[in-house]
């Protein structure tokens, strides 16, 4: 754990208190847009390609705003440290189930940080029925996980479904440590080497 406090009230927090905004996903830019935080003149670190093309949709909207994004939060973190100034305060805008690369990082370093829990991370109800719908056969031959939350949800149905040949393929090494929690040695696991669409197809095709 980072030690950073998640707070839940936003009003106390004006955009003038902060220099840089941080955002994940795109839950967390659809936070900025629902609420309409003024980001002119300010920071806005994204992470993922899909989520850095909303945000700058957003931005767009503010003047003198800069965009920096990575593709995971290892590298974003980095960014952040290295290239941007030191007395920055930075919000991070977040879900229940954010890891802790982001707040760690910062606080290792001496960045101050605000992380404020934004939204939840929830397993749609309709998913068991829809997976467990799925034929239960040995067609499968990989199974590709996003995000440690994606692991969590299907981890108890996965087994039912795919067999123990099946290759689970993580998006980055956050999700590969989560299906190591979860599934032990159970099956083959690959993770990507950059946590990219190209990075997914990447191991896919060696598996063919």
């Amino acid at each position: 754990s980072s030690g950073i406090n998640a707070e839940y009230g936003y009003q106390e927090y004006h955009p003038d208190n902060f220099h840089g905004v941080i955002v994940t996903s795109k839950h967390g830019v659809r936070f900025l847009r629902d609420n309409r935080v003024d980001v002119s003149g300010k920071v806005v670190a994204v992470v993922g390609p899909s989520t850095v093309k909303l945000a700058r949709e957003y931005c767009d909207e503010f003047s003198g705003v800069t965009v920096v994004w990575a593709d995971n939060a290892t590298e974003l973190s980095q960014i952040i440290v290295t290239s941007l100034p030191k007395h920055y305060t930075w919000v991070f805008y977040c879900s229940s189930k954010a890891l802790d690369i982001i707040p760690d990082t910062l606080s290792q370093n001496n960045f101050s940080l605000k992380q404020l829990v934004r939204y939840q991370v929830e397993k749609r109800t309709e998913l068991e029925q829809e997976f467990l719908s799925l034929p239960n056969s040995d067609m499968y031959r990989a199974v590709v996980f996003f995000s440690p939350s994606g692991v969590e949800f299907t981890a108890s149905m996965l087994s039912r479904v795919v067999s123990r040949d099946c290759v689970l393929v993580a998006f980055g090494g956050s999700t590969a440590k989560g299906i190591k929690q979860c599934f032990g040695d159970e099956y083959r696991v690959e993770v990507c080497e950059r946590p990219t669409p190209n990075g997914v197809l990447d191991v896919l095709l060696k598996l063919i």
